[in-house]
Formats: C-alpha cells, structure tokens, sequence
C-alpha cells in the first residue's frame, strides 16, 4: 500500500513517479482530452509538463557532460605536461648525479699527485642535487595526486554517460 504525502511537493524535481508538483492539475475534457493546468502561473497546455521537465534534465546533462568532458581532456593534457616535466628533471637530477660521482673521481686523482682544475664546484653541484631531488619528490606527489583526480573525473563522466 502506498503511502500519501501530507504535503505537495513544490518542483518537478521533487515529484515521485507521475505526480505534479503544488499549482499543476491534470484536468480532463470530453473535446480535448488530457491537458494540465499551472495554477501559479494561471496557463494551461496539451503537453505533459513532467515531459517538458525530463527532456531539459537531459538537455541539461548532456550539455555537462560536453563541459565535463572537456574538462577532463585539459586535465588529462596538463598531467601529460607534468609527466614529460617529471620525466625532464628525472634525467637532470641523473646527469647531475653522474657528474658529482665523476667530479669526486677527479677530484680523488688529484691526491694521487695529478693536478686537476675541476670545473664545477662539488659543493655547489651536492647542493644542486639536493634541490632537484627535492623537486623530482615534488613533482612525483602533484603527479600521483593528479592522475587520482583524472581516475576519479573518468569515472564521473562515465557514470553519468550510462
């Protein structure tokens, strides 16, 4: 048995089923048929208003789903450029590396009686490593964290496309 709401509900929105939400009649008559009647807004018309309001729901959510869309493919964009920049400052970090490992190999050849002029100050390069190991961890995070959002906004868009 179906339970009777005390009160109207006061949008389509609102409505359960084919109910019409507070102001709307379903009148009957013998020449025209069905038509409903908009007290609040004192209109009447042939067609069902619960139709009018499901096919702008739908307008509507088509329209998101292009914005979302849209959307989704910049942030999948801006992640490929964040990646290419991870995969950049990987390969700097590297080379920095190398050259702190080849610099203290020259560096230790000098003891053995060598005189060497090193070009690049280790200190300075250790300091530099430091700073990008720092930013490859940084930017390891924001990617990590970017591509859960771009899992998230995926599975958004593909719920509402069902």
């Amino acid at each position: 048995m179906k339970e009777a709401r005390i009160t109207k509900p006061l949008t389509f929105a609102d409505c359960v089923g084919d109910e019409l939400p507070l102001g709307w009649e379903t009148v009957y008559d013998q020449q025209i048929g069905v038509y409903y009647m908009d007290h609040i807004n004192q209109l009447t018309q042939i067609e069902d208003p619960r139709e009018q309001w499901r096919r702008e729901q739908e307008r509507m959510l088509k329209e998101y789903l292009v914005v979302a869309q849209e959307a989704l493919n910049a942030k999948k964009e801006i992640y490929q450029i964040k990646q290419q920049r991870f995969e950049l400052a990987q390969e700097e970090y590297q080379q920095l590396h190398k050259m702190c490992e080849d610099d203290s190999r020259s560096y230790a050849s000098s003891f053995s009686g060598f005189s060497t002029n090193t070009k690049y100050d280790p200190y300075q390069i250790k300091a530099e490593i430091a700073s990008r190991r720092d930013r490859l961890s940084r930017l390891k995070r924001e990617l990590a964290q970017m591509k859960q959002e771009l899992q998230y906004k995926e599975k958004g868009v593909e719920t509402l496309q069902e």
